[in-house]
């Protein structure tokens, strides 16, 4: 807990906050995994269980599930981003 006494100076935290972008776009590589799975999914499970709804909505929807999730998480990794990036405006007006 020693860290927490001790005040991060500016160029430390504008040393970090250099390395936001790199995961931002971590975030949205993810994103696009998850959304290719998705796609993935719905071109190989859709068609083979197409013989009735209940079995195309059962097929389908572990991947609908997996992909809010991913949204959910993607729309956390950005906002997350956002406060950084507006701490570092802070940073800059206060010099």
């Amino acid at each position: 807990m020693s860290g927490d006494a001790d005040p991060a100076n500016a160029t430390e935290i504008e040393d970090r906050l250099q390395q936001v972008g790199r995961y931002s776009r971590f975030v949205r590589a993810g994103l696009g995994v998850i959304v290719g799975a998705f796609g993935l999914a719905v071109l190989v499970l859709l068609p083979s269980n197409a013989e009735s709804l209940a079995s195309a909505v059962e097929a389908i929807l572990l991947p609908l599930i997996f992909v809010g999730m991913g949204l959910l998480l993607f729309g956390i990794g950005m906002h997350l981003h956002l406060m950084h990036l507006n701490l570092v405006r802070q940073l800059r007006k206060e010099e």
